[in-house]
């Protein structure tokens, strides 16, 4: 208030005022007063920092002639521009600093503890016999893995694991920043491999044109080659080679486990058949008998096959040694008869003319 005898100033800068004062007779006379405006204290200090658990650390601060800091319960000396903390916890820092002239002026420093590390490692497992597996670890920067011989580098978070036995591994783990280090173990099961075998039920000859491959050991299968083969996926297929093969089955157990076999089906001119036609079949659709056809031949390279009734009339014919006779003509059933069958074939074991008769029964 600028006309009273005792106004309050707030100046930004030094300044010269002047006061005119009025008695009562309307006299007036002037006055200064100069006031001068010091600077508050400009602060220098250190940087915020991160550091360990338990760890000092000396905060700095310049620019005055005497100090304050607060909080003070985890500071060696709160009153002086050097003071040593040791916090517990993440921490601001708050000093008040005054100069020559009283002016004062604040500044704060904030103390972040490093939080404590996260020291891991995997859960058991398990790997088949000859297997590796891989194992992790994590939280530090130095890693020392036991027992090393069937590590392929025991010094980093995650080495791949070789045993030949069930093994229990432990990994000392290290955070060389707060020296924080434990020690921590998993355990590594060998299983061991399913007990793959592989046979056949006869080779290829001049009356097998195919033989049955048989696997056991395992839950499931794959066999190769499989261009031979009904379906390579089965423990039992059915494999038609024209020259000798060797079979190799994979088998597959429960625990993913993986074995292996083979067996050799060979492809030979031996034990040929007198090329045998049945006299006679039954197409009552019983499961025996119903069809017509060629067994036991081995293996037909061509083939050229008829069966004609009494009259000479073609009723069936085919180029395929898996096609058989079902007894019926043009969707309608045949008489029981005698009828006529006529066979020209190239087999593995030679050229083949086949002609006879056999009986239709119902």
């Amino acid at each position: 208030n600028p006309t009273t005898s005792n106004p309050t100033i707030t100046p930004d800068s030094s300044a010269q005022y002047v006061v005119t004062g009025t008695d009562s007779n309307g006299c007036k006379a002037n006055d200064t007063i100069k006031i001068t405006v010091y600077p508050k204290p400009a602060i220098t200090k250190s940087n915020d920092a991160t550091i360990c658990k338990n760890s000092p650390i000396q905060l700095l601060v310049s620019g005055g002639v005497s100090y304050s800091w607060s909080p003070s319960a985890t500071l060696d000396n709160s009153n002086v521009a050097n003071p040593t903390a040791t916090p517990s916890s993440n921490t601001t820092y708050v000093v008040t600093v005054k100069d020559a002239n009283n002016c004062q002026n604040a500044d704060s420093i904030k103390i972040t503890l490093r939080p404590d590390p996260v020291f891991t490692i995997n859960n058991s497992v398990s790997v088949c016999e000859n297997g590796s597996v891989q194992l992790i670890a994590a939280g530090g920067d130095l890693y020392l893995w036991q027992p090393v011989a069937s590590l392929n580098n025991p010094a980093i978070e995650n080495p791949a694991a070789s045993p030949q036995t069930s093994t229990t591994y432990t990994v000392t783990i290290t955070d060389s920043i707060c020296n924080n280090s434990t020690t921590l173990s998993t355990d590594v099961t060998v299983l061991l491999l399913p007990t793959v075998r592989a046979s056949k039920s006869t080779d290829i000859d001049c009356s097998n044109d195919h033989s049955n491959l048989i696997a056991t050991g395992a839950v499931s299968y794959l066999w190769s080659p499989a261009t031979s083969l009904d379906n390579s996926n089965l423990a039992n297929p059915v494999a038609k080679p024209s020259i000798g093969t060797i079979y190799v089955v994979q088998g597959t157990d429960a625990n993913g486990c993986i074995n292996y076999d083979s067996v050799t089906v060979n492809v030979t001119a031996s034990n040929k058949s007198g090329y045998f036609m049945p006299s006679a079949f039954t197409p009552n659709n019983d499961g025996l008998n119903d069809c017509y056809g060629i067994k036991y031949w081995g293996v037909i390279e061509e083939l050229d096959f008829g069966i004609y009734n009494r009259w000479g009339q073609r009723i069936f014919h085919t180029s395929n040694p898996n096609d058989c006779w079902n007894g019926t003509f043009k969707g309608v059933k045949q008489d029981p008869d005698v009828y006529v069958y006529l066979i020209t074939a190239k087999t593995l074991c030679g050229k083949i003319f086949k002609k006879g008769t056999f009986t239709l029964i119902r």
